[in-house]
């Protein structure tokens, strides 16, 4: 299985500048990256940068990779040639929707030879919610990171640093922080991890989720479990009443006792978002039910464990 690496942040972050320095540790680590860049109009000069430090770059032009040129990015990693060492760093546009985007690869059936996404949030320490009205897509580009990397934080003085962390912390900002130097080792890790596993599966009765038993140690963006073939409305909508605050987004298939003949796709934003379903219709990719978690640092034995327990009521 190849890792999948996301690297967010808002528009002039440091996201390229980023890549410059971290592709030469991951090769001196022994890892074959390859990038793939969206930017609305200099994903190719920003791929010249790049070359020679990667295995293959690749630009996608155009709309963000979580909607417009979607496609264009599930064209790039379905036929993306898997091997020993290989890992792929996506460097998305700068106003990406982190949440729609880390559902779409996760649900992705023609992506089940990747990892479950890791999410890098770039967080530029001098530009930190200045961003007027942007300012909470900023936010929620953040929100989900797995890992956090502050950039320019060499430029800025100390009280500044301080501010952002501050910032971080009272907006439950969870992800892990990391150095060039220390994300790199992780990736490196957890492409030897995932080297011997198998490909996601979207089809068996069995639990699957993103922590691998080599991967255990690596934080990932998302949790995806199995839940059982049919469940009651009521013990699902208790579940999705009492999620972990670090939960940012769920989303799922479920079919109910009620109507077993029918598969529903739900979804609810944050703990205080109303769940929403949707009938599946007779076109789905995927048959089998299951529930995604999206946030920094989920709790996955708590969550395993309410995913049991409502099995246990079905």
């Amino acid at each position: 299985m190849t890792p999948l690496i996301l690297l967010v942040g808002f528009l002039g972050a440091g996201k390229t500048t980023f890549l410059k320095a971290v592709l030469p540790a991951l090769q001196q680590n022994g890892v074959k990256p390859h990038v793939l860049i969206n930017d609305y109009q200099n994903a190719g000069v920003d791929a010249e940068q790049l070359r020679g430090l990667a295995q293959e770059i690749s630009a996608i032009s155009g709309d963000c990779v979580c909607c417009g040129s979607r496609d264009e990015l599930l064209a790039a990693l379905t036929k993306f040639p898997h091997g020993p060492g290989h890992l792929v760093l996506v460097e998305t546009n700068g106003t990406t929707d982190s949440e729609n985007l880390i559902e779409m690869l996760a649900l992705e059936p023609d992506l089940r030879e990747f990892s479950l996404p890791v999410q890098l949030s770039i967080i530029d320490s001098q530009r930190w919610q200045k961003r007027f009205w942007h300012n909470r897509l900023e936010r929620e580009q953040a929100r989900t990171g797995s890992h956090l990397f502050l950039s320019r934080s060499d430029t800025v003085p100390a009280a500044r640093l301080e501010d952002v962390e501050r910032s971080l912390d009272k907006l439950h900002i969870a992800g892990r922080r990391v150095t060039i130097s220390s994300f790199a080792q992780e990736l490196a890790s957890l492409t030897q991890d995932l080297a011997s596993e198998g490909a996601r599966n979207f089809t068996g009765p069995d639990p699957h989720h993103h922590h691998h038993k080599a991967a255990s140690d690596h934080h990932f963006a998302s949790l995806e479990l199995s839940l059982p073939n049919k469940t009651s409305r009521a013990a699902l909508d208790d579940l999705l009443r009492n999620l972990p605050e670090e939960v940012i987004r769920t989303k799922g298939l479920v079919r109910f006792d009620e109507t077993p003949e029918e598969l529903f796709v739900f979804q609810k934003v944050d703990r205080s978002d109303t769940p929403q379903f949707f009938p599946l219709g007779e076109s789905a990719r995927i048959t089998t039910p299951l529930i995604l978690f999206i946030g920094p640092n989920l709790p996955e034995n708590t969550l395993s464990a309410a995913v049991s327990a409502l099995k246990k009521k079905s």
